[in-house]
């Protein structure tokens, strides 16, 4: 069992707060400090704290207009922007309890999550979510209004449930110091444990389930990132906001951290525009999930694959360079030395390459939600990246379980377990967690609530874990391990990690469970596979051509032996299909989650054939043969 350094007082301060009287105090004590940035038309125009509180306090009495009640439901759905922002810190501060539907949600996705959370208001982005919610409105006793954030493409929708945010908010004068004052008098009617929001998980292996989190035991909780991580408490950070804001770390990011830290988001006009997001801001933070790492780093190996050999030798030189700073800053001989080393490889090559995608101020990037390949987590700290990784769940409420304390930490761990917490393996090895702030528990389902948390409080995660140097290192998801044929326990997750640390590879699920041998089913990624083809003249009318393409088969299976070296012997791949199609999470019945993660045995009955034709069956087919009707 580890158990770490008490919490410093900070923790039991926050435990005593809400985020919503945050604003309110921090409109009062540092009314001009800026509180975000966003882009409109062009320009990004700041927020301070004072009109942030009263944005926040005039749209909180706004909703109260549609019989919004301390208890009621509020839905929010449409990717990250500040409208989110200030309509979940309002609803949060008239009494209500918040959810976020994922962008990418199908209808039916939409429907269990309005019926199972019960939300009376369902505020919408724009257009594209309206669209989704009128497809199931009427199946929705429990909805009384749909909000609109932007209207502006929706001049024929005429439903008795529908308003606009501007004229909703028309209703209520726009005086900031009323407004403030509205917003004072709600929030000292909250108490820091009344429920502030809930937080779907995956479902991964059934429906989501909702994970219910107070308001004090969220900021403490969110806390432990930034006593993790000091320098988001000493000095000022900029960082960009495009992880979903109903996702725990996005909230975390977007709304909660900026409150506790010196930490300013940055909306860009759409996140779409990422890449030009980026550029602009040129964060000196980054939160993120593996995903976006790995696409970054896919755009910059494809972008120098196509350049001149001159260029090409310049980055192989840093490239060399960097990788003998990267090993001696993991041996712990980091020093003048490797500096020099750093700054040569910076000057010559990482430096221009990081200016293009905006991340040459980056002094911190984290990545957490999901496991960091190892390998694309040193390419980055060989660029002079400085990107850790840390571990949390959904249901701890916000909080960091552990993180990488260290500038450039040896990838292949998760960290030290941050202070206040517990950890412990049990006899499988699954990770076992209690801390102070942990989640309230599933909405409506206590029974669940019991399958995960145990009467001693423990935390059963699902993962597995086992101890590195006092690090803490994540094997698997504990239901996701395979026994092959052979008897040979493989845990798949490190497998598929390393096939997506390839540029050309976006999704990969490994099968071989009773099996002979591993195979896996790849979705490639487009962009990067696109552009391959196009600079070694592989013609191609479309996805679907591009796969079939002997050419792309080819591409996809060097990738798959590079990364078989990697592998022992019974690990590696033996055999390989590439998906038909790009996997799309907004349709109905798809085998993989709003944010991307794979639902294993709906990929395997949607694709059996694929499956079924990596795999010889003549031997099995002898043997039945063999045996005859003997077991009939």
């Amino acid at each position: 069992m580890t158990q770490t350094a008490p919490q410093s007082p900070q923790f039991a301060i926050l435990r005593g707060k809400t985020a919503p009287g945050l604003i309110a105090e921090h409109a009062r004590r540092k009314p001009a400090g800026v509180a975000y940035r966003a882009k409109h038309l062009g320009l990004y125009r700041e927020k301070t704290w004072r009109s942030y509180a009263a944005a926040v306090g005039r749209c909180a009495q706004a909703l109260q207009t549609l019989g919004l009640q301390k208890g009621d439901r509020v839905a929010i759905m449409g990717d990250a922007c500040e409208e989110w922002a200030i309509c979940d810190m309002a609803a949060q501060a008239a009494g209500a309890i918040v959810y976020g539907v994922y962008p990418t949600a199908s209808v039916s996705e939409v429907e269990f999550l309005m019926t199972d959370g019960g939300a009376s208001i369902f505020i919408a982005e724009d257009q594209e979510y309206v669209d989704k919610i009128l497809q199931v409105a009427d199946r929705l006793p429990a909805l009384k209004s749909i909000v609109v954030i932007d209207d502006s493409a929706m001049f024929d929708y005429d439903h008795p449930k529908l308003i606009s945010l501007s004229e909703l908010e028309s209703r209520v004068a726009a005086d900031d110091d009323a407004n403030i004052a509205a917003l004072e008098t709600m929030t000292a009617a909250l108490k820091p444990d009344d429920p502030a929001f809930i937080v779907y998980t995956s479902g991964t292996t059934g429906n989501p389930k909702g994970a219910l989190i107070s308001h004090g035991k969220h900021l403490a909780g969110t806390y432990t990132i930034v006593d993790h991580y000091p320098t988001l408490r000493d000095k000022d950070h900029r960082t960009v906001v495009f992880l979903p804001l109903c996702h725990i770390f996005g909230r975390d990011v977007a709304i909660t951290l900026p409150l506790i830290s010196r930490l300013v988001p940055h909306y860009g006009e759409s996140v779409d525009d990422l890449m030009q997001t980026m550029f602009e801001v040129a964060p000196t933070a980054l939160f993120t999930v593996p995903r976006y790492m790995q696409k970054f780093a896919s755009q910059i190996l494809v972008g120098l694959s196509t350049t001149s050999p001159v260029k090409r030798a310049v980055y192989g030189a840093a490239l060399r360079i960097g990788r003998h700073a990267a090993r001696r800053r993991w041996a712990g001989q980091g020093g003048a030395g490797t500096d020099v080393m750093n700054t040569l490889a910076r000057t010559i090559a990482f430096g221009r390459v990081l200016n293009k995608l905006g991340l040459d101020k980056l002094e911190l990037a984290i990545s957490g939600a999901a496991p960091l390949p190892k390998e694309t987590a040193a390419l980055w700290q060989i660029w002079g990246v400085n990107l850790l990784e840390a571990y949390g769940q959904t249901e701890t409420g916000g909080a960091f379980i552990s993180g990488q304390p260290q500038a450039f930490s040896r990838p292949g761990n998760v960290g030290t377990v941050v202070p206040g917490w517990q950890v412990r393996l049990d006899d499988d090895g699954q990770i076992l967690v209690k801390g102070p702030d942990q989640f309230e528990g599933y909405w409506n389902q206590p029974d669940a609530t019991q399958q995960i948390v145990d009467t001693d409080q423990w935390l059963h995660t699902g993962d597995v874990g086992e101890w590195q140097d006092g690090n803490l290192r994540l094997i698997d998801r504990a239901r996701d391990f395979l026994v092959t044929a052979g008897g040979k326990t493989i845990s798949p997750s490190g497998i598929e990690s390393t096939l997506r640390a390839s540029p050309y590879i976006g999704e990969a699920i490994v099968f071989g469970h009773g099996r002979k041998y591993i195979s896996a089913l790849i979705e490639i990624d487009f962009d990067s596979v696109a552009d391959w083809a196009r600079a070694n003249n592989v013609n191609y009318t479309g996805f679907t051509s591009l796969v079939q393409s002997e050419a792309v088969q080819g591409l996809i299976k060097a990738e798959i032996d590079k990364a078989n070296t990697e592998f022992a012997r019974v690990e590696q791949i033996k055999a390989f299909r590439i998906l038909p199609k790009e996997l799309d999470p907004e349709q109905d019945g798809e085998p993989v989650t709003p944010t991307r993660k794979v639902k294993r045995n709906l990929m395997y009955d949607r694709f059996k054939d694929l499956v079924e034709g990596m795999y010889d069956d003549t031997e099995e087919r002898l043997l039945a043969a063999g045996a005859g009707d003997a077991l009939r």
